[in-house]
């Protein structure tokens, strides 16, 4: 029996151009629940290496120091290599450690980390009790093989002991444990989830946990049921990180945060009751073609200042395939209103489905410019393991993790499938989207022309750099071929 277990976070970096740095509010959560339940039993450190320079230094110089018992991995499909990278680092500088993966990478990939990596188990969907119950077990000094919600290795066989079930009550939940990390840290990232923001001081937040929707290309690591917080409880995270932190931009998360219209407006009403002065983003999305315009007014009043609409695809017939048939006039209606609001309007648009035409292709792209969006994201398609989507993408092309996981890769999936340019068009798109009068229109509405200004530094500096690289894919074969000549 001991009688405390030290536990060390860790959320991986993983290289990127344009890496999004965001609050880790996944991690902040377990450790608010852990310290809840265990009290003074654990003690909690966080390393987060997308933040630190020498990276790899860092981390060993954590590991000495802090010398954990659990070394806890968040991992997204984009860290997929992190175990490749320094599992020997992790052994060797903390050889008595227990290390755990959780996240949604380890989710639908645990047998594969753990037959290659040889750690104690990966965590399986979510992670609150699960981690709770393994903790209690290494207090003990007992088997963990019981817990439900992990997969463990065990000789040669990897074994699954199914999910736990959800929390159902959130209300129940402590907020999230933001004494783990430096908060102003996060501050000075130029690269959001988002992109545009109107406030230094900010961070994410959560009201609800899954999605009802059936949408093909969804994880489910929080399952299919939605699950609410209530207004009050909402509210009340929302007032602390405010008066204890300075936050005065709040980004909103949820999967789907307006199917309760009537919870929605509670929420809003507080927000607005209390005179806090603050902006709100919804950088994940909403549920566009059942918002209202009564819905859209009180989002403004309570301080919203952008709002994504996840269009995805225009083609009815990929709708139909994807399973996200939407309404596209009320959609263009619903963008009016926000535009006639002074709301940002920015756009989700997906390209390269298995099975989609270019023309259904340029479709998408034309509706997206003729929409009247001030803003729009061109994402490649990327089929992530444990969705149907996966299943329906290799049934076409097999899909080879390590190079189609994540949005922006250089050689997406549909392009390796078919041998149509995807990246080309994807660039084109963004070219033909921000015309100088969209560029203009954007800037009147930014609440902040700094942002604004750094947000359009950077698109075209991105855009400019992947100019630069068809250029020099096209001179360098003429090149070649005249050093041939003289020699």
């Amino acid at each position: 029996m001991r009688n405390k277990i030290k536990l060390l976070f860790i959320k991986p970096h993983f290289d990127a151009l344009n890496l999004l740095i965001e609050v880790p509010l996944g991690i902040l959560c377990l450790s608010a629940y852990l310290k809840k339940h265990l009290g003074n039993q654990v003690d909690i450190n966080f390393l987060d290496l997308r933040i630190e320079k020498n990276k790899k230094q860092v981390l060993i110089d954590k590991l000495t120091s802090y010398q954990p018992d659990i070394i806890g991995v968040s991992l997204m499909a984009c860290d997929h290599n992190f175990f490749d990278k320094n599992i020997k680092t992790l052994k060797k500088y903390s050889p008595e450690a227990k290390i755990i993966a959780g996240g949604s990478y380890a989710t639908y990939n645990y047998s594969e980390i753990l037959t290659k990596n040889k750690i104690e188990c990966a965590v399986i969907g979510e992670g609150e009790e699960v981690l709770l119950n393994l903790t209690k077990k290494y207090l003990k000094n007992e088997c963990i093989h019981d817990i439900k919600g992990i997969a463990y290795q065990e000789r040669t066989s990897v074994i699954s002991t199914g999910r736990e079930e959800y929390i159902e009550d959130l209300d129940s939940l402590p907020l999230p444990d933001y004494s783990i990390l430096e908060i102003h840290r996060y501050w000075n990232n130029p690269f959001i989830m988002g992109d545009i923001r109107a406030e230094k001081k900010r961070t994410h937040v959560m009201s609800s946990r899954a999605c009802p929707y059936k949408c093909i290309y969804c994880h489910d690591i929080f399952g299919k049921k939605l699950r609410k917080r209530s207004p009050e409880n909402f509210f009340n995270e929302i007032k602390m990180l405010y008066n204890d932190y300075g936050i005065k931009e709040f980004n909103i998360v949820d999967d789907i945060f307006n199917v309760d219209r009537p919870r929605m407006h509670d929420i809003l009403n507080l927000i607005i009751d209390s005179g806090l002065k603050i902006k709100i983003a919804f950088p994940n999305g909403i549920k566009a073609d059942i918002l209202t315009k009564e819905d859209i007014f009180l989002l403004k009043k309570a301080g919203t200042y952008i709002i994504t609409f996840p269009i995805e695809t225009s083609s009815k017939r990929l709708q139909k395939l994807i399973k996200k048939e939407m309404d596209l006039d009320k959609i263009i209606e619903n963008i009016k209103y926000a535009n006639k609001l002074g709301i940002i309007t920015n756009g989700f648009i997906m390209i390269g489905f298995p099975t989609e035409t270019v023309d259904e292709i340029k479709k998408t792209i034309n509706f997206a410019i003729n929409s009247g969006l001030n803003m729009a994201s061109f994402f490649s398609v990327a089929p992530f393991k444990g969705t149907a989507l996966f299943e329906l993408a290799n049934q076409q092309h097999k899909v080879d993790y390590k190079i189609h996981n994540d949005f922006f890769v250089e050689k997406p999936y549909y392009e390796a499938a078919t041998g149509f340019k995807l990246t080309h068009i994807q660039k084109l798109a963004f070219l033909r989207f921000y015309s100088l009068k969209r560029i203009l229109t954007l800037f009147l509405k930014s609440p902040s022309k700094f942002y604004f200004f750094l947000w359009l530094h950077h698109k075209f500096a991105s855009f400019l750099r992947f100019l630069l690289k068809i250029i020099r894919k096209t001179i360098s074969p003429s090149r070649v071929d005249s050093t041939a000549a003289r020699c």
